[in-house]
This record gives structure tokens, C-alpha cells and sequence, in this order.
């Protein structure tokens, strides 16, 4: 049987400012950018446009209009995105990415048509405060993982245990480990046959992970379950013997979570997350959590403990001299 043609959706531009179409059809067939992201490009480009056309008194935005604009009509668009109104107020991430996006947009201006957006150059982001990591708590982490454990033996529910384990497998090297989703389902199973786990993160810079008891007999349980699969093979597979995709693990942690009535922000993650506060919880000191991770800056693992100030104060009361007292 023949296989049908791929089906490339082309991206949505809601706007039909020309430069608007010509970049976004430069960015879709000569940078290859995803339909969704040509679309948001679109959607904030074609915003800004017409913010300009009503700000400057003029028909549309042209080549003269975007050379003659100035650093201050830059800044009132953000401003006019910043005034609190009935449907709140833009987050300054948000404000970020239209900057990005027309800072793109400035560079295909000089490339194709040899001018430029005036009074961009000096423009800065607006400074954003990093958003605070969500963690389970301990009794909510192990509920979920006590959800992805292998249901009881029975006749007819022996052909899911091999991916219950799988699954728990996947869950408790997530939490157990601190990794990232994307770290997790690169592993092999030749991975995972010592005491400690080498891992890829970004940038393809190699951690060192010891494997906690736990997370060995999980994933013990899972390679014995599993024994037709070669060691070169992925360590969590999905049916077709191919990595488990990142969107499947999401899919499976959002029944368990909304079957346990947990929190939105119970993500995969959010699992990485759980392992740093537990153990800086638990005492562990801030370098080693920031070698767990493979953070390249410590600020980055200083998150989570301003994330919990309680635990703060109460590590100082319980430390400090005059908290003693």
C-alpha cells in the first residue's frame, strides 16, 4: 500500500501586511521555522504594525515609517502593553519574545531590503524575574509514583505489567535522579548497568549520577521484564521499540495526577524539581544539587531555595545563634 504524502500545514498569518507575509514566508521556506512558530512571529509583528500605524497618524507601516521610527515609539508600544486594562496585563516574557521577534524581522529588513528599524538599536529587554520551580511535596510524590507501580497479579492483566514497570521505571529515574524528561528518554539500557549513570544534558555536557537503591530495583524490574530488547536499545521504549516520546510521559503523568487529584503543575518537571528541594530539604548543600542538575551557574539551583522562604526561616532558627534564642 502506498503511503500517503506528509501533509505540511502552512502557518497562520493573521494579518495581511505585506512585509509581515513576505518575512513569514521567509522564515517558513527558507529557515524552516515550525508553522507555529512563523505563526506567533506573524501575530506579534503584525501587532506591532499596527499599533505603529495608529501611533504615527499614518495609513500603514512602510519602509520610510519603520526607518523613522524612534526609540520612544518602541517604548510606548510596550508601555501600551504594560497599562493594566480589563484583560490584564502583558508579562514582560511575553514582551521579550515581540522584542526577539523584531529583532528578527530588522535583521531580514537588511538582508532583503537593505534598511532598518530605527531606534532598535539601543532598545533592552525588560528585566523579568525567573519563575519560581513548582515541586511536589514528599506525600504527593510518592502517591504519584505509587500510582505508576505494577498493578496486582492477574491472568488477564499480565500483558501491562512489562509497561507499568516500564513506567514506574521511567518516574522513579525522573525523581530519583533529578533529570530532565528529554535526558531521561536518551537513555540505553547499557546506561544503567553499573552503580552510577552517565548523562547528556544541554549542550552536550556529561554528568555523573550515582543510582539510588530505589531507582535500581525499578529499573532492575523493568530490564528483567523486558529481556528480548538489545543493550543498544532505548531504555524506556514506547510499543514500536523506539524512544518513548517526551508528549506520551506527559500524557501518562496527567492521568495519574488528575486520578490523584494533584496539582496542574505535577509535570514530569515537576519531578526534577521535587529531587532538588527534597534534598536541599533534607540538607544536602547547594554545589552538590547544582552538580546533580548540571546547572552551568549556581544562581540557576539558588531558585529553589528562595522558592520556599518557610524553609529558610526555619534553617536559620535551627542554624543560627540569635535564631535559637
Amino acid at each position: 500500500m502506498k503511503a500517503s504524502a506528509r501533509v505540511v500545514k502552512e502557518p497562520v498569518v493573521p494579518a495581511a501586511h505585506p512585509l509581515v507575509l513576505e518575512f513569514c514566508a521567509y522564515l517558513s521556506n527558507i529557515r524552516r521555522q515550525s508553522p507555529h512558530t512563523v505563526a506567533a512571529y506573524g501575530r506579534d509583528l503584525a501587532a506591532m504594525l499596527a499599533f505603529w500605524a495608529q501611533h504615527l497618524q499614518v495609513g500603514s507601516i512602510g519602509f520610510a515609517e519603520l526607518t523613522s521610527l524612534q526609540s520612544e515609539d518602541i517604548q510606548a508600544y510596550l508601555a501600551e502593553k504594560l497599562r493594566p486594562t480589563g484583560h490584564g496585563i502583558a508579562a514582560k516574557t511575553s514582551l521579550n519574545r515581540q522584542l526577539s521577534a523584531l529583532r528578527t524581522f530588522n535583521k531580514w529588513l537588511r538582508l532583503q531590503h537593505a534598511t532598518e528599524i530605527g531606534g532598535l538599536a539601543g532598545m533592552r529587554g525588560l528585566k523579568a524575574p525567573a519563575p519560581s520551580p513548582k515541586a511536589l511535596n514528599e506525600a504527593q510524590t510518592f502517591d504519584l509514583l505509587s500510582a505508576m507501580g505494577p498493578p496486582p497479579v492477574r491472568t488477564d492483566d499480565n500483558s501491562k505489567r512489562p509497561q507499568q514497570a516500564r513506567n514506574l521505571a521511567l518516574f522513579m529515574t525522573l525523581y530519583g535522579l533529578g533529570l530532565r524528561i528529554s535526558e531521561a528518554l536518551s537513555l540505553t539500557r547499557a546506561d544503567v548497568a553499573g552503580d552510577t549513570v552517565m548523562v547528556t544534558g544541554k549542550g552536550q555536557k556529561q554528568r555523573q549520577i550515582p543510582l539510588p537503591m530505589a531507582v535500581k530495583s525499578a529499573l532492575q524490574q523493568w530490564l528483567a521484564s523486558s529481556q528480548q530488547h538489545p543493550p543498544t536499545a532505548p531504555l524506556f521504549p514506547n510499543e514500536a521499540g523506539q524512544a518513548l516520546s517526551a508528549r506520551m510521559a506527559q500524557k501518562m503523568l496527567k492521568t495519574a495526577r488528575e486520578a490523584l487529584n494533584l496539582p496542574s503543575h505535577a509535570t514530569p518537571h515537576a519531578l526534577r524539581h521535587s529531587f532538588a528541594t527534597h534534598l536541599l530539604h533534607g540538607g544536602a548543600d547547594l554545589r552538590t544539587v547544582q552538580e546533580l542538575l548540571g546547572h552551568s551557574q549556581l544562581a540557576t539551583t539558588q531558585r529553589y531555595l528562595a522558592a520556599d522562604i518557610g524553609h529558610l526561616l526555619k534553617t536559620h532558627q535551627n542554624a543560627h545563634p540569635l535564631g535559637k534564642k
